[in-house]
């Protein structure tokens, strides 16, 4: 109920401000936008810009979750690898993401490929970043007590590191789901073929404010849709996971 009073509060002065303003083409009222919005999602073409960027999603979040679990594992178990890597990493997660906008293009073009590697190399830091410090986080006497009794090195990094680093990554997870759309959006924007991004860029080329709203509505719903499923998913993941263990 809370969400929906500040769900409410937020229309009402949204409203408020549109009539203050009274132009369309800087706020539209929330009447205006919900009209527009109700129009869209009957439109085939507003799903298959949504199956194009869940697409493009899915794949940089898959390139993601593997190359920053690898890059982290690595950075973690290997002090050196860690020095060397890390001002790489932080010089990634300072670089805008219209800048990797000229990268991109000049590699591939306007297309899919470029809204996935830019997504991937703008979330790809804090993934790794996340591992790396998990496995820092290992507890140095179970280590140690295991070469004591001389565990294997299979089991070490199975049962130890990876079971210390199981939190950190679904963490990384949950951040990187919040902040996926966000940068598909952005990207294809910015040099997509297809996709949500796409859609909003055309309604701002043709001035259609209003529609431009409405996309950004689906999109936050998109957005926050995602947020929701993963922290489920790693809500119950965790218990599981604790409980086996």
């Amino acid at each position: 109920m809370k969400f929906l009073y500040g769900l409410l509060i937020f229309i009402v002065f949204w409203w408020g401000l549109s009539l203050l303003i009274n132009s369309s083409f800087i706020l539209p009222t929330p009447t205006q936008v919900g009209k527009v919005f109700f129009e869209i999602i009957q439109t085939e073409i507003l799903w298959a810009s949504l199956l194009s960027s869940i697409y493009k999603g899915i794949i940089a979040l898959f390139l993601t979750i593997v190359l920053g679990f690898l890059f982290g594992f690595f950075m973690g178990i290997c002090d050196v690898c860690f020095n060397l890597l890390r001002p790489i990493f932080t010089v990634f997660q300072s670089v805008p993401v219209i800048s990797w906008l000229v990268l991109v293009i000049f590699l591939w073009g306007i297309g899919t490929k470029g809204p996935i590697a830019i997504t991937v190399l703008s979330l790809l830091p804090n993934t790794t970043f996340a591992v790396a410090y998990g496995v820092k986080n290992t507890d140095k006497s179970l280590i140690e007590m295991a070469k004591v009794y001389k565990v294997s090195k299979k089991k070490i990094v199975k049962d130890l590191y990876l079971g210390s680093v199981v939190p950190f990554i679904l963490t990384a997870l949950e951040v990187v789901s919040g902040n996926l759309w966000k940068v598909i959006f952005v990207s294809e924007y910015l040099c997509g073929k297809s996709g949500i991004g796409v859609q909003i860029a055309w309604a701002r080329q043709y001035v259609d404010i209003p529609k431009v709203y409405a996309l950004t509505i689906f999109a936050i719903l998109l957005g926050i849709l995602s947020e929701r499923i993963s922290k489920m998913f790693v809500k119950i993941f965790l218990k599981d996971w604790e409980y086996g263990s």
